[in-house]
């Protein structure tokens, strides 16, 4: 029966029956300090491998997948951000985020003792 427009309709919301809990495992028994200490033997330690980060499993995934071709392909990124930057910000934009991108990596390699861009710089300042 569908209600007209000037009945009221009463609904009751109730909450969903729970799922019985399954019984928890029982905790495996742990050795006294006796029994480890007169059978050390019987005790391993098993060491996991750890786990590659993500850039090595990125440049393994490069070096596999570009075998010859890596500076190319790099080179294709970098150029496809450069485009993808100067058609939505914009030429000063673009140059300003280079800029402060190149910036970025000079501080960065300063920071790590190694300042290539540093030292270029300074070779530059110095021919003139």
């Amino acid at each position: 029966m569908i209600p007209m427009a000037n009945e009221k309709v009463q609904a009751r919301i109730e909450p969903a029956p729970r799922p019985a809990a399954a019984p928890e495992p029982e905790p495996a028994p742990r050795p006294d300090a006796q029994a480890v200490a007169a059978a050390p033997s019987e005790v391993t330690v098993r060491e996991e491998a750890p786990q590659p980060g993500a850039w090595t499993r990125l440049s393994t995934w490069f070096a596999t997948t570009f075998p010859h071709s890596r500076n190319a392909v790099l080179g294709g990124i970098c150029g496809l951000v450069v485009a993808l930057l100067l058609f939505s910000v914009g030429l000063l934009k673009t140059l300003v985020i280079a800029l402060l991108v190149t910036i970025g990596v000079a501080c960065g390699q300063y920071a790590d003792g190694d300042p290539k861009l540093v030292n270029l710089v300074r070779e530059l300042m110095k021919r003139r």
